[in-house]
C-alpha cells in the first residue's frame, strides 16, 4: 500500500457520494485521489466510505494535514488518517 500524505487542497463529491481529492503540500503540487461508492457497496461499505469522505472535508476546512492510503498503482483511497490535533 502506498501513501498521501498533505494538505487537503481540493475536494469534490459527486451526487453518489464518490469524491475526487487532491492532497498535497500546496495546490499546484498535488496527488489527485478518489473515493468509488458503486451501488453494489454492503451498507457498512458506503458509510466507511462516506466517513473518509467527511474526514477529508473537516481536515480541508479546519486546515489539517492527512494521510491518504490508496493502491500501489491505482488512486482509490481506501483509508484516511489524521494526525491528534
Amino acid at each position: 500500500m502506498a501513501t498521501t500524505t498533505g494538505l487537503v487542497q481540493r475536494l469534490t463529491i459527486n451526487a453518489g457520494g464518490s469524491a475526487c481529492v487532491s492532497i498535497g503540500p500546496s495546490p499546484t503540487n498535488v496527488a489527485a485521489l478518489t473515493i468509488a461508492s458503486d451501488s453494489s457497496d454492503s451498507v457498512a461499505t458506503a458509510v466507511f466510505k462516506a466517513s473518509m469522505v467527511d474526514a477529508l472535508s473537516s481536515a480541508m476546512v479546519e486546515r489539517r494535514e492527512v494521510t491518504a492510503r490508496h493502491g500501489d498503482t491505482d488512486s482509490t483511497i481506501t483509508a484516511v488518517e489524521l494526525p491528534p490535533a
